[in-house]
């Protein structure tokens, strides 16, 4: 029998409120166990139930699967999440600010996989090789400025080696700014306006999540890529010896697009693969003044 649930008073406090909520949602939607919420909600029964805790806010990739697997309403709990995030948001330092411009989104335009989840930074890691986090598909991609996108996928002398990688086919870094839905293109710069986190997996290094493994897909593209989404316990890390591997990878003709680079305080990704010719998978590895976390990577999508 499943432990009961400690009780709530959405009278203490914001989060309380929250996590209160989130119950009553599950109640109405006929009190499904955690365990077959997360059939549907692609996380695990754990994460589900942390979330309705109470004890801090779930980040929003969490909340909004665990609201649309109760038939709740997502913008409306987008919104709600949105305020109490910024309610607990810490003052940011200028080391940390970039300039506003008209092509940045303001944080109410900011899509869920924008927001760095500020409430499990440093979670316990669970025994075995790494605590896996199946993302829910939603949201819809946002452009990062053009000179972060060039810094993106531009090598002095070409693809890096990754030795971890099985891959014989390594593309190497797109020429053109425009480009078409090809094999290696930049997401960014093709431009996919209907791509979706099809699946994600939490990267781990000791006892803390940095960041959010990402395979990012587009029906319109047919294509696929590797993105990493960086949690606000690697954003906000003093060091300056951080590296972001990432890999995007077609098992079924072994050809690869990949990026090693130093982290830029923003998301990464790698070039984008059609899934056309097989399915797709995202591999990634985050480095932190020599210590490498383990090369995690989703499962492979067709669509």
């Amino acid at each position: 029998m499943a432990r009961p649930e400690k009780p709530l008073d959405p009278e203490a406090g914001p989060l309380q409120a929250f996590a209160f909520d989130l119950r009553r949602l599950r109640e109405k939607a006929g009190s499904p166990s955690y365990r077959k919420l997360a059939e549907h909600a692609h996380y695990s029964a754990a994460a589900l139930a942390r979330a309705a805790a109470g004890n801090a806010l779930p980040t929003l990739d969490l909340t909004l699967a665990y609201v649309t697997a109760c038939g709740g309403d997502v913008e409306e709990w987008q919104q709600r999440w949105h305020a109490i995030e910024n309610q607990q948001r810490p003052p940011a330092t200028a080391e940390h600010i970039s300039p506003p411009s008209p092509t940045t989104p303001s944080p109410k335009e900011t899509p869920p996989e924008e927001t760095p989840p500020p409430a499990e930074e440093t979670p316990q890691r669970p025994a075995g090789r790494g605590r896996r986090s199946w993302l829910m598909t939603l949201g819809a991609a946002t452009l990062l400025t053009v000179g972060t996108a060039v810094a993106l996928v531009v090598w002095p002398d070409g693809p890096p080696s990754m030795s971890w990688a099985d891959a014989s086919n390594v593309l190497p870094p797109p020429d053109k700014l425009g480009q078409a839905q090809v094999d290696g293109a930049d997401p960014k710069r093709v431009g996919c306006p209907d791509a979706v986190t099809a699946v994600g997996q939490e990267v781990w290094l000791g006892s803390v999540a940095y960041g959010t493994l990402e395979l990012r897909y587009s029906q319109k593209c047919v294509s696929a890529w590797a993105r990493l989404n960086p949690y606000g316990s690697l954003i906000n890390n003093s060091s300056q010896g951080i590296r972001i591997r990432l890999e995007t990878f077609r098992p079924d003709d072994s050809t690869a697009s990949r990026v090693d680079e130093a982290f830029l305080r923003d998301q990464h990704w790698a070039g984008m693969l059609r899934t056309d010719k097989g399915c797709v998978k995202a591999r990634g590895q985050i480095t932190i003044d020599a210590n490498a976390s383990e090369v995690v990577e989703t499962i492979c999508v067709k669509r």
